[in-house]
Parts: structure tokens; C-alpha cells; sequence
């Protein structure tokens, strides 16, 4: 028997309140303690709060090269010195690039462009 997944949507506050709630219940009980169903609906229910905080919360897109560089390193779960390395630039030279205390030469922004997936004309519009 093929078990059915769980669906919850949140449209407003309210629902967003009780349905944090109902999470957080599940969650103390400790995840040796829940069963696979209150697995499913745990994930169903936080795919649902994070629909609608993604809605009701917009996390405004990167307005330079150093805030696309920051959530570049976020997106992949990386600290400085691995972008740095995705880069092929010292750690030292990245954090002053993201600083503001260096601008990136043009076979630099071509790397960032090419290894970060960040298209030219954002890169031309912000350095």
C-alpha cells in the first residue's frame, strides 16, 4: 500500500502560528521518537511555512557583486577560502573584494562569471 503524502498550505498568519506549533510539538518528541507518518507530515508541514514565508518575506536579490558573491558562498554551503579556491584567488584577495577594499580585474569577473554562474550583465552593471 503506497502511503499518500501529507499537504498543508498557509495563507495567512494565523494558520502560520498554529502551524508552527503543530511542528514544534513533533519536534520535541525527538526524531527517535517520531513515527515515518509524523515524519511526512513534519516535512510537508515545514514545506508549507517555508512557501509562505517565502511569499510574505522576499529576501531581496543581491544589488552588487560583493552581496551576489556572499550568497554565492551561502547557496554552496561554503566558507571564504573555498571560494576563494573555486576562484583561484588567495583568501586574502576575497575577503577584500567583498569588503569593498579591492575591485576585481576583468580575468577575474570573467572566472566569477564562468564558475559562479553569475551572468555578465549583472557583473557589468555593479563593479
Amino acid at each position: 500500500m503506497k502511503e499518500t503524502k501529507p499537504t498543508y498550505k498557509v495563507t495567512n498568519e494565523e494558520e502560520h502560528a498554529a502551524l508552527l506549533e503543530k511542528v514544534g510539538a513533533l519536534m520535541k518528541k525527538g526524531s527517535a521518537n517520531v513515527t515515518r507518518e509524523e515524519q511526512m507530515h513534519i516535512r510537508a508541514m515545514g514545506e508549507a511555512l517555508m512557501a509562505y514565508e517565502e511569499i510574505i518575506y522576499p529576501i531581496p536579490e543581491p544589488s552588487s557583486l560583493e552581496g551576489i558573491l556572499e550568497q554565492r558562498m551561502y547557496e554552496m554551503r561554503c566558507e571564504n577560502k573555498d571560494l576563494a579556491k573555486t576562484l583561484g584567488i588567495s583568501q586574502t584577495d576575497l575577503e577584500m573584494i567583498i569588503n569593498g577594499d579591492q575591485k576585481p580585474d576583468v580575468s577575474l569577473l570573467k572566472v566569477i562569471r564562468d564558475r559562479l554562474n553569475i551572468p555578465a550583465d549583472f557583473i557589468l552593471d555593479h563593479v
